[in-house]
């Protein structure tokens, strides 16, 4: 069963994959921040990767990968100086392809965070992109991380990204669960845009712009109200503009310390991938995004995964 499908529950201990990248101990720092507010431990994971070498190539041993692996992971605590942190932050170093590797090992997690991978395609052509990859296929929540993310000059607000004909529970749990325990602004923010013959249509009668704009926000208004009474402590703003949804969120990142999105269904579990929003919004968004699935598990604190069960 694909682990995009299968139930599960959560605990409070964050997985975080490196690799030796800018991203990867922004990544680290940001788990390291989170687990203090969760309460749980982070457990940083290397994956060497299995290697078969190519004709004519000079002959690689496991070891070497294996001693390569080890120096990744050490070089990483080093460099985010985790010294402060014993006791909460474990390395562990496997074997296999990155994607499957952190998505199986995150099964059960708080969230899984991985650094955000902004190479150009061509960089990465063999190897993939694991942060969208992660995103598109775990049961938990994932947080891509900038390389330029740092623990400091936060701006108190945390941004969610809404279809006012399509509000995901999960996402709108995970988003006041966040804001709550951040003691953040929660930004409900929802951009619209017809194809571009209507929408011209639409943009030229100022009249007609503002009736469409006044149905989208009472469209989000009612979906966002019971969740505004279920959590009176977290104070909530409705952004709504016409705009195309990546652009948007990509220009309101800026004013934010988290976006979180939700991942849609897009092609058969075993081809699970995101959508262009959720890509786009990954590439260039210039905080952590956290990407959460359309149907989120709860959090059972201080459990081992073969007693609990499975959450329904």
């Amino acid at each position: 069963m694909s682990n995009a499908n299968r139930a599960t529950h959560r605990t409070r201990d964050l997985v975080v994959g490196v690799d030796g990248t800018p991203g990867s101990a922004a990544a680290l720092r940001y788990a390291i921040k989170e687990a203090a507010s969760s309460g749980g431990k982070v457990d940083v994971i290397h994956v060497v990767h299995d290697y078969v070498p190519m004709a004519g190539m000079h002959h690689i041993v496991p070891e070497d990968f294996t001693a390569a692996g080890r120096a990744t992971l050490e070089s990483t605590l080093r460099e985010v100086d985790t010294s402060s942190s014993a006791g909460v932050v474990e390395t562990h170093l496997k074997r296999g392809g990155a994607v499957r590797t952190l998505t199986e090992g995150g099964e059960h997690a708080f969230a899984i965070v991985v650094g955000s991978d902004r190479r150009a395609v061509s960089s990465r052509l063999l190897t993939g992109n694991v942060s969208t990859g992660v995103a598109a296929r775990a049961a938990v929540p994932v947080v891509s991380v900038p390389e330029t993310w740092r623990d400091e000059g936060e701006t108190g607000t945390v941004l969610v990204a809404v279809k006012a004909a399509d509000l995901s529970d999960a996402l709108m749990a995970e988003a006041f669960e966040v804001a709550r325990r951040r003691g953040s602004r929660l930004v409900v923010l929802h951009a619209w845009r017809f194809p571009s013959a209507y929408d011209d249509i639409i943009v030229s009668d100022p009249g007609t712009l503002a009736e469409w704009s006044e149905r989208e926000s009472k469209a989000v208004e009612e979906h966002v109200a019971p969740w505004r009474r279920s959590h009176p402590d977290v104070d909530v703003e409705l952004r709504i503009v016409h705009d195309h949804p990546a652009h948007a969120l990509v220009a309101a990142s800026e004013g934010a310390d988290e976006l979180i999105i939700v991942r849609r269904a897009h092609g058969f579990p075993a081809a699970a991938h995101l959508g262009s929003t959720a890509r786009t919004v990954l590439l260039h968004a210039h905080c952590p995004v956290r990407v959460v699935p359309a149907t989120l598990v709860p959090v059972i604190p201080d459990v081992e995964p073969e007693m609990a069960g499975s959450a329904l």
